[in-house]
């Protein structure tokens, strides 16, 4: 497996599982900054890095931006998204399916008929209820809530420890805050905060999703 981009501090998490799953890295390209590996025997700088057309690679970022430029960039270098990785620790259902590129961190919970797009991270110890649907790069962080029948949008991030209540529908590009409580539908490209959670302006590329030394 290749490590697309060593920065995030996730990366850790990525060997972690990969580890726990008896699936070896390959590679772990340093795209830019400093390297936050554990083990640094297969780091490569990106110029001094030679794929092989249609190697698996997955992306360790969490901020849904970051790993969408990750996943263009692998691809542009003719590397294909691996199938998704979900730690040992997580509990999954009969029914459940999940795109590439995605990673399940440990000690997840997922409820039944649940999909997962392309692309998606869900943290440590997040709980997905029943009927979730999660677009493509969605990010979900450690501790958050999902009640049943969830529906969250491309590119939208859920805080740690927020709650979803159940029915509700989170648009595309939208952020809901560490700690929220949402009790109704929230639009796309919104940021929301508090209990219950209210509306704020926001600007999705200077948020602290997206600082320099951010995941």
């Amino acid at each position: 497996m290749i490590l697309f981009g060593a920065r995030s501090p996730l990366v850790v998490d990525y060997e972690e599982t990969l580890a726990r799953c008896g699936i070896a890295v390959t590679a772990a390209v340093s795209i830019s900054g400093a390297a936050r590996l554990l083990d640094r025997s297969r780091l490569v700088e990106l110029e001094d890095f030679a794929p092989q057309p249609g190697a698996e690679f997955l992306a360790p970022a969490f901020a849904p931006m970051r790993r969408a430029e990750l996943i263009a960039q692998a691809e542009a270098l003719g590397l294909a998204k691996a199938r998704a990785l979900v730690d040992p620790t997580a509990i999954l259902p009969r029914a459940i399916r999940i795109g590439a590129g995605s990673f399940i961190n440990a000690g997840v919970v997922i409820g039944a008929l649940s999909m997962l797009g392309e692309g998606v991270l869900v943290n440590r110890a997040a709980s997905l209820g029943h009927h979730t649907v999660l677009g493509d790069l969605v990010s979900v962080g450690p501790g958050a809530t999902l009640a049943g029948n969830i529906h969250v949008g491309a590119g939208s991030v859920i805080g740690a420890g927020a709650v979803v209540l159940p029915n509700v529908r989170i648009g595309a590009g939208s952020i809901v805050s560490a700690g929220a409580v949402v009790r109704k539908h929230v639009g796309d490209g919104v940021l929301v905060i508090g209990n219950p959670a209210e509306e704020r302006r926001f600007n999705p590329r200077v948020s602290s999703l997206n600082v320099e030394d951010g995941e």
